[in-house]
């Protein structure tokens, strides 16, 4: 059933054992050996982090009434430019 056919099972070996000599240790382990994919590893945490305290921060600030208000206002002054403008145009 399946598989791979009788007397191919030593070719698949020898690809895997070369495949993990070239991939080295893995594991916590392998990156204080190679001390660059460490830093990047970091490096993309810290920036995983800081996006999901700015998407924190930004949603609290959505919610504000405060900021709702000013908003709001904001975006009535723009409506009514745009539809100044669509009338001078049109």
């Amino acid at each position: 059933m399946g598989g791979a056919p009788a007397g191919t099972a030593g070719i698949y070996d020898a690809a895997l054992h070369k495949r993990q000599a070239l991939m080295g240790k893995s594991g916590p382990s392998a990156l204080w050996k190679n001390f660059r994919v460490f830093r990047i590893a970091c490096f993309a945490c810290i920036g995983g982090v800081l996006y999901g305290y700015n998407q924190g921060m930004f949603s609290g600030v959505l919610a504000m009434p405060a900021f709702e208000k000013r908003m709001f206002l904001f975006f009535t002054l723009l409506i009514s430019i745009g539809l100044k403008d669509r009338e001078r145009k049109g």
